[in-house]
């Protein structure tokens, strides 16, 4: 089952990986039922516990509230792109250490950072998404090392 789930976390975040994001409409029909395919109706989304996050620690709840958070931590941007660096199976989590650089829109400023996403699958959707400064703390909330 856990290769399923890579796999799925895979084919829904590869097709992003060097694009820009940053214009993309989250709130778009298309997208929508793209979300509403691969996230669980309940799918909760924790931002990192870090300051770099929309803020430390934010929840969102929902398929609106994974569109919601996309939308607006992409809105400041100009442009965005993201490059997912592996793909770790973890049982029921598939932890995916990425790199994110983008410009800002209004300032220009250009940020270059890098993060772990945690994407834990039940029944072929995601149910919980959980952001992570380094791979190793994303796998330690796993309870692997």
């Amino acid at each position: 089952m856990s290769e399923e789930n890579v796999e799925l976390v895979r084919s829904m975040l590869a097709p992003l990986g060097g694009v820009d994001v940053g214009g993309i409409d989250w709130g778009d029909a298309a997208m929508r039922e793209i979300l509403e395919q691969n996230y669980s109706p309940d799918v909760e989304l924790r931002t990192m516990q870090s300051a770099v996050g929309i803020g430390p620690s934010a929840l969102y709840r929902g398929v609106d509230g994974v569109a919601q958070y996309l939308q607006e931590w992409f809105e400041p941007f100009s442009e965005y792109r993201m490059d997912f660096l592996d793909w770790i199976d973890a049982g029921d989590r598939v932890i995916v250490p990425m790199r994110a650089r983008g410009v800002g829109a209004a300032s220009g400023v250009q940020v270059d950072m890098e993060l772990t996403l945690s994407h834990e699958v039940r029944d072929g959707r995601i149910t919980r998404l959980d952001q992570y400064d380094t791979p190793e703390d994303a796998l330690k909330a796993a309870g692997l090392s």
